[in-house]
């Protein structure tokens, strides 16, 4: 599945803007995961990625939902608050599931297009303490048959972190290697996460290094390691990591890290 979106994604007129490997850490490695980027300010590319979407869905089997549909076709997420316009493919095969995401990343208030998406999918109502015009991310993950989440990211206020997360001592190094933090809240599944946005790849291969204890990470070093042989001059290195977020505290695990060419 994860090559057919690979292709699928190339298949177009325009290639992807940029890309993205990512895997989860947990008691087991789920590595199964892509992400391409189709970046606006290029003529063409919105309609690519559409024309992708679409095609990946029909291919793979998701359904994207009538409403959906509909205001993709209407021109809801072009706009010039949208940046960048993001497909990706989650087969978890541990769980036996798999989901196809659609994520934006805005450069303007957001709350409009936010606003339009959430009535069209029937999702609920934002929470009151999240100002809608400050989602840095919007994403939506779709399984077989549905909607499976409606993803809010906003950026953290550097001030505010040590107020969010208490127990930010025990992620020091990330902190003070980050360029920002983002703090993700789930509309649907409930869940939430903090992702910190490394200044450079070395901060997160240092974290990496002294997890190698933990079999997921271990199995998640070689595996990029191998990746990086076949690739030759094209390498991928780490540059964001995820965590649980829970009662004002961070978790190490379930955890996610995402890698760029670089």
């Amino acid at each position: 599945m994860l090559a057919q979106f690979d292709e699928l994604a190339r298949a177009g007129k325009l290639w992807p803007s940029f890309e993205e490997y990512s895997a989860r850490i947990d008691e087991q490695l789920s590595s199964w995961r892509e992400t391409v980027y189709f970046d606006l300010a290029e003529p063409g590319r919105a309609e690519v990625a559409h024309e992708q979407l679409f095609r990946s869905a029909d291919a793979l089997g998701f359904s994207l939902g009538r409403g959906f549909v509909a205001a993709l076709e209407t021109g809801v997420t072009t706009g010039p608050d949208v940046l960048q316009i993001v497909l990706g493919i989650d087969v978890d095969e541990h769980a036996g599931r798999a989901r196809l995401k659609y994520y934006l990343i805005f450069q303007a208030d957001s709350a409009r297009t936010v606003e339009r998406l959430r009535v069209a999918l029937g999702v609920p109502a934002l929470p009151a303490s999240l100002r809608p015009g400050s989602v840095y991310i919007l994403g939506l993950d779709f399984d077989r048959a549905q909607l499976r989440d409606f993803k809010l990211y906003v950026r953290l206020d550097p001030e505010r972190v040590p107020n969010v997360i208490r127990n930010l001592h025990e992620f020091d190094a990330l902190w003070r290697g980050s360029r920002y933090l983002v703090f993700q809240h789930c509309l649907l599944s409930t869940g939430r996460q903090v992702y910190f946005h490394a200044s450079a790849a070395e901060v997160l291969e240092a974290e990496l290094a002294q997890r190698q204890r933990e079999p997921a990470v271990a199995a998640l070093t070689q595996q990029v390691r191998a990746m990086n042989e076949v690739l030759g001059d094209r390498r991928l290195r780490p540059w964001i990591a995820s965590f649980p977020y829970a009662k004002g505290e961070l978790r190490r695990t379930p955890s996610n890290v995402y890698f760029h060419f670089g």
